[in-house]
């Protein structure tokens, strides 16, 4: 029976850097178990080329992409000219299968394309979806759990609302102590109200400019992007003029 190519599921640099690599054994793949709770074989990383590296025999190279958190690994044995056509400082979206050595966790490429900032930022709202999505799952199941005795009742019960693959990922970073979503949902909660409460005091009338937001809240530009982003989206906050955001 033929193999099924596993889907590279997005994912930042961090979340795949503080993951933890769980080997399997024959035709099972290895995954990064993140503390989101998802498990990840196939990997996109979107990033800007920061190190390169190519041995003198030609057999080994690698690359390390940023993408403003942390940074990731990409290694190549024997077929080098993968990373010919790249230099550092060009931003790509790489895919490739996660792999660890030594304690590291890294990614053997199969993939590479250069992208322009505007893929970046549209990679940093689709991350930001699918870390509120994932979320919004690990309470599901959590709340469910209390209510079932086994793992096949909770997925017959969640059956259709949350994968199994995700169920056992959830249950899986749990067990292991991997999961701190609440102090990180607690932490962004905290960043949209403050954000909600600047647009509020510094609006002259007209809207408060978004560079404005950013140089007042002290926070990351993609942070502040991402916030901004679901405030409009809930219908929060609109844009009564071009780069002014106004609370409803």
């Amino acid at each position: 029976m033929e193999k099924k190519r596993l889907t590279a599921e997005k994912v930042s640099a961090s979340e795949l850097a503080a993951g933890r690599f769980v080997k399997k054994s024959g035709f099972e793949s290895s995954y990064v178990l993140t503390k989101l709770g998802r498990k990840l074989s196939r990997v996109r990383v979107v990033g800007v080329i920061v190190d390169k590296f190519i041995s003198q025999d030609e057999k080994y190279a690698t690359i390390t992409l940023d993408d403003g958190k942390d940074t990731m690994r990409f290694k190549a044995f024997i077929n080098v000219k993968i990373f010919e056509n790249f230099s550092l400082g060009d931003l790509i979206d790489a895919f490739g299968k996660v792999r660890e050595y030594n304690g590291e966790v890294y990614v053997m490429p199969e993939i590479l394309r250069k992208v322009d900032a505007n893929f970046e930022t549209l990679r940093m709202l689709e991350l930001e979806e699918i870390r509120r999505d994932q979320i919004k799952k690990i309470k599901i199941v959590r709340e469910e759990k209390k209510k079932t005795t086994d793992v096949k009742e909770l997925e017959k019960v969640l059956s259709g609302a949350v994968s199994e693959e995700d169920i056992a990922g959830i249950l899986e970073a749990e067990e292991l102590g991997e999961m701190d979503v609440e102090e990180q949902t607690h932490k962004n909660v905290n960043n949209k109200e403050n954000i909600l409460k600047l647009i509020a005091s510094l609006d002259p009338g007209q809207g408060i400019e978004y560079h404005k937001i950013i140089t007042e809240s002290k926070l990351p530009e993609n942070v502040v992007d991402m916030i901004i982003q679901e405030l409009l989206e809930d219908g929060i906050c609109f844009e009564p003029l071009p780069g002014k955001i106004k609370k409803l």
